[in-house]
């Protein structure tokens, strides 16, 4: 009797927690129903500077309220000296978070259609303010928001790309690149609508939307739709490798094409997204190195997330790695 109270304590533990691990594993597939990708679309020549960059950065700068805190939070930001350890490293793009509920940038449609932001919409302009610093050093500037609007009617998606459409009219050739996240939108003209706002201020601007990392399913990532021009590519847990497997022909990650997209990876150097600015690499300078070299010979572009502190400053552990990825792509 005990024997079977435990086999079927077993079996009740089993078929309870089996099922939240293919969200972790299973990455994009399956999450999209509409996907409509052509393995015989062209590259878009804009893509070329993506290409020729090999890796750039990327940092979440995600926050929250209440609003006072916030607005201290992004005011502190130091974009002069982010710039500076910037140019230092010779990285050619940086990626920053626009927002995810809480943004750091006004933007009078939000106010018009949503109402009052209370505080989720900063006062400082800081993506003009970091554009600026950018730009005049060679530096392109990027941007990660989440999927606004996602799960929401057509009227209210709608209102959210008419916040996308001001900011990307304000920004202009200022920012050469939008990494949207959850972007699991319900059929192919949601997405077309979308990039039509995102690059409204910029025809060259490049877009991308990220439903999920790479998964344990043999399976490469793909693009999520035809109006998109360069691979999500986060890879969280796993580095992805580029080549052709040998008993069938499958190939994986030969780029730079992958089916209209630009192959690309986004992957974190810190514990997790961004992380804790007192945490640790988690991976060695020469696995960093080599994996970037890796991609790169199969023509694709690797980002790597790392945190900043509460003024916009990369910790010092973590720009000793980046100087010695830029030093020994850049020789």
């Amino acid at each position: 009797m005990k024997e079977r109270y435990l086999l079927c304590t077993f079996a009740v533990l089993f078929v309870v927690t089996i099922p939240i691990l293919p969200s972790t594993m299973k990455a994009q597939n399956g999450i999209v129903e509409n996907w409509h990708y052509n393995p015989d679309k062209e590259l878009n020549p804009n893509t070329k500077w993506l290409h020729e960059a090999r890796w750039g950065l990327f940092t979440h700068f995600i926050g929250g309220g209440p609003a006072d805190q916030w607005n201290k939070r992004v005011n502190s930001f130091n974009v002069k000296a982010l710039a500076d350890q910037l140019e230092e490293l010779k990285a050619p793009y940086f990626f920053l978070t626009i927002g995810r509920q809480y943004f750091c940038s006004p933007n009078e449609n939000y106010d018009r259609l949503f109402g009052s932001s209370n505080g989720k919409l900063s006062d400082r302009d800081l993506v003009a303010d970091l554009a600026t610093e950018l730009t005049s050093r060679g530096i392109k500037l990027c941007l990660y928001i989440s999927a606004v609007g996602r799960g929401e009617s057509g009227e209210r998606q709608e209102m959210w790309r008419q916040v996308i459409t001001e900011w990307s009219k304000r920004y202009g050739e200022s920012v050469s690149a939008w990494w949207v996240d959850g972007a699991a939108y319900q059929s192919p003209e949601v997405y077309k609508a979308y990039t039509e706002a995102f690059k409204s201020g910029n025809p060259t601007v490049l877009v991308s939307y990220n439903v999920g990392p790479v998964g344990m399913n043999r399976d490469q990532l793909l693009p999520v739709t035809e109006y998109e021009d360069y691979l999500a590519g986060e890879c969280d847990f796993i580095l992805p490798t580029c080549g052709i497997r040998d008993f069938d022909g499958k190939e994986y990650y030969l780029g730079p094409n992958i089916s209209g997209d630009q192959l690309h990876f986004l992957n974190f150097l810190g514990p997790w997204w961004s992380g804790s600015d007192k945490g640790r690499p988690r991976y060695s300078n020469d696995l960093v190195i080599s994996w970037t070299k890796h991609i790169n010979d199969f023509q694709g572009t690797v980002t790597w997330d790392l945190p900043v502190n509460s003024v916009g400053i990369i910790p010092e552990i973590y720009f000793n790695q980046v100087k010695a990825l830029s030093d020994s792509i850049n020789k």
